[in-house]
């Protein structure tokens, strides 16, 4: 099974250094969007509703980046 590394991008890059195990790339985008929901709901108060520059990069084993997940869905 492949592994997926979700790196969270702002004004800086947060790595996934372990990644997770899933079937294919979009079993990874729902993680990915899974993942946003959650950030989103514990840090809505504190950064507001400006998701604009926030993304997560699905990249593989070799840090190819293979999707790029907006927090933001304008």
């Amino acid at each position: 099974m492949p592994r997926y590394f979700f790196d969270v991008m702002n004004d800086v890059k947060a790595t996934d250094a372990d990644g997770v195990d899933l079937p294919n790339l979009e079993a990874a985008r729902g993680e990915a969007q899974k993942d946003i929901d959650d950030i989103i709901a514990s840090h809505f108060s504190t950064l507001g509703s400006n998701w604009s520059k926030w993304s997560i990069e699905i990249c593989d084993r070799d840090g190819l980046l293979l999707l790029t997940v907006p927090f933001s869905r304008n």
